[in-house]
């Protein structure tokens, strides 16, 4: 199966020592598809949706800043904190080597996503509508909340077991609890 494939290689690559180069390359190159390629995707999708579904700016330009600052500052926080503390990057070819639980990983599971989301959100509401923007925040739920779920968590689970299980009933999924 496909899945288990790119399970079995990304659990590979976590034991492989990789050189800084190497790691800032693929850093981004996730960037670019967690700032540009994702969102613009999104944005179309709801755009799109909007046109066929439905028919104050400033407040809604004030809000996307909001958004913005806040998602790329989450988004931010725990790259570095993947970086200092699992000495890894976000990319599944040079992952963290040990299971992070502090910084933005004491709050949720997912602090990327939860990040990426409120970005897609801005990015939405800036260049579209509040509708666009709420299109692309649900659509980046599911599709990151499905690829989470069912890739992510299972090749956590092969590479730290038993402490990745006791973290994941000890934290929530996206929602932080402070």
């Amino acid at each position: 199966m496909l899945l288990t494939k790119y399970l079995e290689a990304i659990v590979e690559a976590s034991r492989k020592e990789r050189r800084w180069g190497f790691k800032i390359l693929v850093m981004i190159a996730g960037a670019v598809v967690l700032f540009v390629v994702a969102p613009s995707a999104l944005f179309f999708a709801g755009y799109a949706l909007e046109t066929w579904l439905l028919s104050g700016r400033s407040l809604q330009v004030a809000f996307a800043v909001v958004c913005l600052a806040g998602g790329i500052s989450f988004v931010v926080w725990t790259v570095l904190t993947q970086m200092m503390v699992g000495k890894g990057t976000p990319m599944p070819v040079a992952p963290p080597r040990r299971l992070i639980v502090t910084g933005p990983y004491r709050l949720c599971r997912n602090p990327i996503q939860l990040g990426a989301m409120f970005y897609y959100l801005a990015v939405g509401t800036l260049f579209g509508s509040i509708e666009i923007g709420l299109v692309m925040l649900f659509l980046s739920l599911v599709i990151g909340g499905s690829y989470h779920r069912f890739v992510e968590e299972k090749e956590l689970r092969l590479r730290f077991g038993e402490e990745y299980e006791e973290y994941r009933r000890n934290t929530p999924f996206l929602i932080p609890k402070w």
